[in-house]
C-alpha cells in the first residue's frame, strides 16, 4: 500500500483526536503544528524503510547466484537481511 502525505495526515489527525478525547495528552502546541510534526516523522520513517527495502533487495540480488540451487526462500532471506540492516542502523521496524 502506498502511503500518501494526505493519508498519513488523516491518520495522524484521527490519532491526535482520540488521544485528546481520552485525556492521554494535553497539547501545548496547536493541532496544526502537532499534525505537521507527526506527519513529517511518519513520512520520514516510511521513506527510511523503503530505502532499507531497496538495499535488502540489492544485497539479495547481488548474492542470488549463491542462493540458486539451495532450498533458501528468497522472501525469508529478504526479511532477515532487512532486519539485520535495520538493527545495524538502529531503525525500528
Amino acid at each position: 500500500m502506498r502511503f500518501t502525505e494526505d493519508l498519513v495526515r488523516r491518520l495522524c489527525a484521527a490519532i491526535l483526536t482520540r488521544w485528546k478525547a481520552k485525556g492521554l495528552i494535553r497539547p501545548k502546541a496547536s493541532d496544526d503544528a502537532l499534525l505537521s510534526g507527526m506527519t513529517a516523522e511518519i513520512l520520514t520513517d516510511i521513506r527510511r524503510e523503503a530505502e532499507l527495502d531497496r538495499e535488502a533487495e540489492a544485497l539479495l540480488e547481488r548474492h542470488s547466484g549463491k542462493i540458486e540451487g539451495t532450498e533458501a526462500n528468497s522472501r525469508i532471506l529478504f526479511q532477515k537481511i532487512k532486519e539485520r540492516l535495520a538493527k545495524e542502523r538502529d531503525i525500528v521496524l
